[in-house]
């Protein structure tokens, strides 16, 4: 049984038509990088995915259970999802904001037992937040903000984390930890859907690439085969060079440098 399936799903905007009779499925403990150009529907299929969208056609299933017949907090409880951005309009506290992600668990009117401020303390020092807690989440920078969603979501304790250009605002040394922390997830056996624009990332992190352009699937499969140049040109509209990371043999996607003309003496 499938992690996440998309059968012949079709989604659109208006009378525009994004996905017609797609389907992708995604093995359990895999780690799928979700890549293309913008408007390839990179955020859109992960809304999918999580049900925050509903399918014009098709059905889109999530441990084999049709989305659409599961309650929300049933869908929390297998799968978790990290936006690229998240705002909030009161000053919660760090550890309020992490203990949310417990909240598929609890009643209307439940107090949280011992079981899930343990889970929350796990997830928090599992991604290095465990300082803040008592910081209004308004005030943390950008990249200890998506720490702090990222351990909501752990908190929930799912078997699937869907995350959307998660690492977009994040420096490199961010980016480093955050990457470290999902591939330590991924070994653990979760299954992990990441989209991102960051090609070297993608290559460099995932077991399995999608290149998405304009709502069809372009290349599926391993980075050494997604990630060819002439494929890559033809979507992006650009003339990479591909090449190899010394250290991990992995590709990486150069632009070429630009030919100017030579300085005149």
């Amino acid at each position: 049984m499938n992690a996440i399936e998309l059968r012949d799903v079709g989604f659109g905007y208006g009378t525009e038509l994004l996905f017609d009779r797609f389907a992708l499925a995604v093995a359990p403990g895999e780690f799928l990088g979700v890549i293309g150009p913008n408007g390839s529907g990179k955020s859109t299929l992960l809304r999918l995915m999580a049900g925050l969208l509903r399918p014009a056609s098709g059905s889109v299933l999530v441990q084999g259970q049709d989305l659409v017949a599961l309650a929300r907090r049933a869908v929390a409880r297998e799968l978790a999802v990290v936006p690229q951005e998240s705002h909030f309009a009161f000053d919660f506290r760090v550890e309020d904001v992490v203990m949310m992600g417990r909240n598929p668990f609890l009643g209307r009117w439940d107090r949280p037992s011992a079981a899930d401020r343990a889970a929350v303390r796990r997830a928090m020092a599992r991604v290095d937040v465990g300082n803040l807690a008592g910081k209004s989440v308004n005030e943390v920078s950008g990249g200890e903000k998506q720490r702090v969603v990222l351990a909501r979501a752990l908190a929930q304790e799912p078997g699937i984390l869907l995350l959307d250009e998660p690492t977009a605002q994040l420096d490199i040394g961010h980016q480093h930890s955050f990457l470290r922390v999902l591939g330590e997830l991924n070994r653990e056996g979760r299954t992990i859907v990441f989209s991102t624009h960051d090609l070297n990332l993608a290559a460099a992190n995932c077991s399995r690439l999608v290149l998405l352009d304009h709502g069809k699937v372009a290349a599926d499969g391993p980075a050494e085969l997604v990630l060819e140049a002439g494929l890559v040109g033809r979507v992006y509209g650009v003339e990479p060079v591909i090449t190899r990371h010394p250290a991990t043999g992995r590709p990486q996607v150069l632009l070429p440098a630009d030919e100017r003309p030579e300085p005149a003496n």
